[in-house]
């Protein structure tokens, strides 16, 4: 699933959020056991199109034994540094796994250009940031914008079973100065120069209480398992932390979390006549409310509309509504100013309106 835009001025050339450029692997770096940094060749013509914001991520689109994958990672990239992402091994992972295992340098992937709201609005003070696991990985890419910036500061903690799985330390540590505070946490080792437990509620409220200044932070960014995100969400709410004020980023479709709320509309019942508009061209087509998504019906047109995580989650999918409305089933990842604006995650919407118009270039 941006607001940096102030600080780096306007794009000159407006981009499509499903624009995919061919991009070479530059190098495979070795993290974890599990974990690998991917650093890709961005050619010169392709410099303004993968130009990106502290927290973004693209998509892979990759094809192996005949089948095509979609898959979402974050930038772990700092603002001056090549283009590159941390990939952690996941268990039945098809991306991941080819990831770690069998790509090579000069591989050549389809790889969108950079999206996702993951990010932050303007340094001004302390900021405060939990992340667990591979969930580092776009707040390395923040923590590393804080370690340029002045007046400003980033306290991270970061949850890990033990040393050996901590991805990005060397880069952590190269950071760590007057801006950027890391704070290891080990639930399965106990070592001198590193906290012990769970990035759970309890031990989340404990840290807090401990430094009771972090409360004063501008803003609290939560990056990891669902699990975790939910837990620092709970403490810092339990602290009166506004809602507002908490971002989160899931990479994968939640099973305890809920779903952003949503303001309740009339429901329109029966068949809308819906409009798809992609890259400049239009597609028509009748679509029962209660029936399958947008996104779904528009695909089975031949539309090869936008999508990566199909759970609402990624925000690859957005598209606004210029005309009629729709209703979602979730939405973890618009934020309210895009709901107000039109905007909608279509693989999770359907017309709520005799007519809608959808278009995926706004």
């Amino acid at each position: 699933m941006g607001f940096l835009g102030k600080l780096f001025g306007e794009k000159k050339e407006k981009k499509k959020k499903d624009d995919f450029a061919n991009l070479k692997i530059a190098s495979i770096d070795r993290l974890t056991a599990d974990a690998v940094k991917v650093t890709f060749d961005v050619p010169g013509e392709n410099k303004m199109d993968f130009s990106f914001l502290p927290g973004q991520y693209i998509n892979l689109n990759v094809e192996l034994e005949g089948k095509e994958y979609r898959r979402s990672y974050s930038i772990c990239s700092g603002l001056d540094e090549p283009l590159a992402i941390g990939v952690k091994e996941v268990d039945g992972g098809v991306v991941s796994t080819w990831l770690n295992r069998d790509a090579k340098e000069g591989d050549e992937i389809k790889v969108t250009f950079p999206m996702g709201n993951f990010t932050i609005s303007k340094l001004d003070g302390q900021y405060l940031a939990f992340a667990a696991g591979s969930g580092i990985t776009p707040l390395l890419s923040i923590a590393k914008f804080f370690g340029k910036a002045q007046d400003s500061k980033l306290v991270l903690y970061y949850g890990n079973k033990n040393d050996d799985s901590i991805m990005f330390y060397d880069e952590l540590e190269a950071l760590r100065d007057d801006n950027v505070d890391t704070r290891h946490i080990l639930s399965r080792q106990e070592k001198e120069g590193f906290l012990h437990g769970r990035l759970v509620k309890d031990k989340i409220n404990e840290l807090i209480k401990s430094d009771l200044d972090l409360l004063k932070s501008k803003g609290f960014y939560l990056c990891g398992p669902e699990e975790m995100i939910l837990s620092a969400s709970e403490a810092l709410k339990t602290f009166g932390v506004p809602e507002e004020k908490i971002h989160y980023e899931l990479f994968t479709t939640p099973t305890l979390m809920k779903s952003k709320k949503q303001e309740s509309v009339a429901q329109f019942e029966g068949l809308s006549k819906v409009t798809v508009i992609l890259d400049d061209e239009e597609e028509h087509f009748d679509l029962e409310t209660d029936g399958v998504s947008i996104l779904e019906e528009a695909e089975s047109y031949g539309i090869d509309a936008p999508f990566s995580c199909r759970g609402g989650v990624c925000c690859t999918c957005k598209a606004k509504v210029l005309k009629g409305a729709a209703k979602m089933d979730k939405n973890f990842s618009l934020t309210d100013e895009e709901i107000e604006e039109g905007f909608i995650l279509t693989c999770q919407a359907h017309p709520n309106s005799e007519e809608i118009i959808v278009s995926y270039d706004e």
